[in-house]
């Protein structure tokens, strides 16, 4: 049994998830984000994005005071985030709300970025399952102590 196991609860569970979100925001990073943006510099950016997308996908756009709100962070900092994603082409901003720009999501490659995350999260569910599985059947199992 490897060492971390045995000091970090559900470790192999634990891993499988922090593999999901990397995953998921290196591909989000990749379709969206410029070649010359080093990936990681600037999550905050990426999880601003992902609450204009929230908003917007709820039929209730979130404003900069909203996501500042959710988020817990200044609004000059999500200002700053939100103009980079504009221009990246990725979400638009009318009156004092923000969307996300349907053209760059629904492209080839949004749609592509989409087809990859739902591969990964179905490849973690799986993994999720067997150790749960495992857990069921241990349960189970008559104690010889």
């Amino acid at each position: 049994m490897p060492q971390y196991q045995s000091r970090i609860k559900n470790a192999p569970q634990r891993l499988v998830l922090c593999r999901l979100m990397i995953d998921i925001m290196r591909n989000l990073h990749v379709t969206y984000a410029p070649s010359t943006e080093p990936f990681g510099s600037r999550l905050e950016t990426a999880f601003v994005g992902l609450c204009v997308a929230v908003g917007d996908m709820e039929g209730k756009p979130f404003s900069v005071a909203k996501i500042a709100s959710y988020m817990h962070v200044p609004r000059t900092t999500v200002i700053r985030r939100l103009d980079r994603l504009a221009s990246w082409g990725v979400i638009d901003r009318r009156g004092h709300r923000y969307y996300v720009n349907e053209k760059t999501v629904n492209s080839l490659v949004g749609m592509g970025n989409y087809r990859q995350v739902r591969q990964a999260l179905t490849k973690a569910t799986d993994e999720l399952a067997v150790f749960d599985n495992k857990e069921e059947v241990a349960l189970r199992l008559p104690r010889h102590d």
